[in-house]
This record gives C-alpha cells, structure tokens and sequence, in this order.
C-alpha cells in the first residue's frame, strides 16, 4: 500500500496510447517531479487503425497494443500501467459500436467498479481521465470518463458496497480536452494533409471544449524529449504527430496541456499545478 507521504496520480483512459497521445506530458511531469503516476486503460485496442509502418495484423492487434501500452508506461516512468481488458467499441457510428462484447455495451457501473478498487488500492489524490465528450466524441473516451467520474465519488462512499478495500477520497477530478480554437485548427489543417483520415471526417465546429471552459494549462515542454519517446512505443498507430498540420500545433501540443478542474469546482483560475493546495 502507498505511503500518504507520496504525492500519486491516477489517469483512467480508454485504449492503449490515450494515456500517451494525450496526457502523456502531464505524466511525465509528474514523475520527474517525484509523484508515483498510474494509468487506467479500459480495452486493448481491437479495431483501432493501423499504421503502415506497424507490422500488426487486425488479429494481432489487441495483443500488440497492450504491449505498446506497457512499454510506453515504462517510458514515461508510470509506477503501474493497468488493463482491464474490454474490447474497443470502435469510432462512432462503425459496425463495431454493436458487438455485444463491445467496451460502451459494459454498464457503466461495472466499469465504474473495476476503477473503484484500483482508486481504493493505489489512492490517488489526483484524478485525470476525458471531458464528457471525450476529446472529439469517441464513444470509448465517453463511456471511460462517465464510469471514471462516478468511480471517483463511489470510491470515497463507505455505503458503496462493490469493493471491500477502505474508502479512499481523492482531493481532485479532472478532465483533459483540447481547447475548441485548437481543435478546429487541427481539424481544418488535417483536412488538408490527410483527408482521407477518420479524424479529418469529424466536425470541428462539435469538437474540443470551449476555451472559457479550462482551469489549468500546465508548462511541459521540459518534457518534449520523453513524451515523443513514449508516443514512438505505440508504433501501431496513428499519433497526432503523424497528423499535425503546422510547426506551431505541434509545440503547443507538446508544450502545454489544457484541464479542467471537475471536483471540487472552485479553484484558481490561473492554476498551474495539479497539487495546487493540497497539503501531503
């Protein structure tokens, strides 16, 4: 069991390289500051796009990016990568939405109790998983950050009765997402460089949380070097550096990351630091 005396984090994502492609930074960040970082991942990543330079098969797929998902884990320094397994549900809209084993077709609160007794065993005092659209509307990042907020409230119930570990209250919630005016600039370039991507297909205008809406923007470009090593692990794959349309995207990217504080609400506008008031 973790001493109260070390700062830890919990990042409950969706597939193997949402904890690298997206708060990979922040991850980082953390580590080398000396928190003990934890990530989450909801599926194995069935039927997600593969990558030319990647000698995966769609047979093969799940099992290689569980090993990507470790590997990247060990890049990055995370104390522990965890799997819970499902199967991924696919983009919006795709055949795959309706596999009966698929990850969205899981009640929430199965889900939700598989992240309690990971928040009871590691005991977080930070919390990060999607916003409530999941970045750009995937239903794997919706359905993780819906069963990620109630496990965060669930964890700390002494009435909940899915888990007999202890009760463990963690001090803040909060959701990743690229601001709104980056989205659409992303989206719009990607149209122009690789149209044919699933992403280039979406609706910038529907994308991203509003800019108004973001409580903290954390520095990371110390970490740059670190997070382009992790994202190189998930080789399967499609990284938003493959498709970055400008120089400028790119380092903003890389060098900052936008949250939005969930719980407790009210907090320092200018926040620039997850711990920000918490006395460990």
């Amino acid at each position: 069991m973790p001493t109260d005396s070390t700062r830890r984090i919990l990042c409950s994502v969706a597939h193997p390289d949402d904890e690298t492609f997206g708060l990979g930074s922040v991850l980082i960040k953390y580590v080398q500051e000396g928190a003990d970082v934890y990530t989450a991942c909801g599926t194995r990543g069935d039927v997600g796009e593969i990558h030319e330079r990647s000698h995966a098969t769609p047979e093969t797929l799940a099992e290689v990016r569980e090993q990507e998902y470790y590997a990247a884990g060990k890049t990055m320094g995370v104390t522990r990568s965890i799997l819970y397994g499902y199967r991924d549900s696919g983009m919006a809209g795709t055949p795959e939405n309706d596999h009966p084993n698929a990850y969205i077709k899981v009640p929430v609160d199965e889900v939700a109790a598989q992240i309690v007794e990971t928040i009871r065993e590691i005991r977080p005092h930070i919390v990060l998983t999607f916003d409530e659209g999941g970045g750009y509307g995937h239903p794997d990042h919706i359905h993780a950050s819906a069963a990620t907020v109630a496990a965060f409230h669930a964890a700390a119930d002494p009435n909940y009765a899915g888990s007999s570990l202890e009760p463990w209250t963690a001090s803040k919630l909060y959701y990743w997402a690229f601001p709104k005016s980056k989205m659409k600039e992303w989206i719009d370039g990607l149209k122009e460089i690789d149209p044919d991507s699933d992403l280039a297909n979406l609706d910038p205008d529907q994308l991203g949380m509003d800019d108004d809406r973001f409580t903290t923007v954390l520095d990371t470009s110390k970490y740059s070097d670190i997070r382009r090593q992790a994202i190189a692990q998930h080789q399967s794959q499609y990284s938003p550096l493959d498709r970055m349309p400008s120089k400028e995207l790119a380092d903003m990217y890389l060098n900052s990351d936008f949250l939005i504080r969930a719980y407790p609400e009210e907090c320092n506008p200018e926040e620039t630091d997850l711990f920000e008031g918490l006395d460990i």
